[in-house]
């Protein structure tokens, strides 16, 4: 049953250059963070197996990319990773309901943080046609 969901997973899952785009990196910065131990990948079957991202790993990449354009480095996102995986495997483990609760508030922590710090939009243009808008300037 593992091989067929591997199988499964990693047919729906972006290879390393759709994934990379959908992370807003190159192939190559993929692979860095790979390396790196930010983003895992899945391994397709066979020895020359290619790499599939799924989504939480493409959400993450994300993260990353924004991270280290805030000057994180990577030992910093693999920490952070790493306590990630034994939070999850310790909610796992003692099946605490609330256990489960606190990882999700923080992860909706973390995402609504993260959209503080994200840009405002650029302003919406007017349709074409429509009169220009003009400010008052008072004097």
């Amino acid at each position: 049953m593992d091989d067929e969901r591997t199988r499964r997973t990693s047919d729906e899952a972006p290879r390393i250059g759709p994934a990379g785009e959908a992370m807003g990196l190159s192939a190559r910065m993929v692979r860095y963070l790979e390396d790196q131990g930010v983003i895992q990948a899945e391994r397709g079957p066979g020895p020359g197996g290619h790499r599939h991202f799924p989504p939480p790993e493409l959400h993450l990449g994300r993260a990353a990319a924004l991270a280290m354009e805030a000057g994180h480095p990577t030992a910093t996102l693999r920490a952070i990773r790493g306590l990630a995986t034994r939070r999850v495997a310790d909610a796992r483990a003692a099946d605490d309901a609330l256990a489960w609760f606190e990882l999700l508030a923080l992860s909706r922590a973390v995402e609504l943080a993260s959209r503080a710090d994200a840009p405002p939009p650029p302003p919406e243009s007017p349709p074409p046609g429509s009169p220009p808008v003009r400010s008052e300037r008072r004097t």
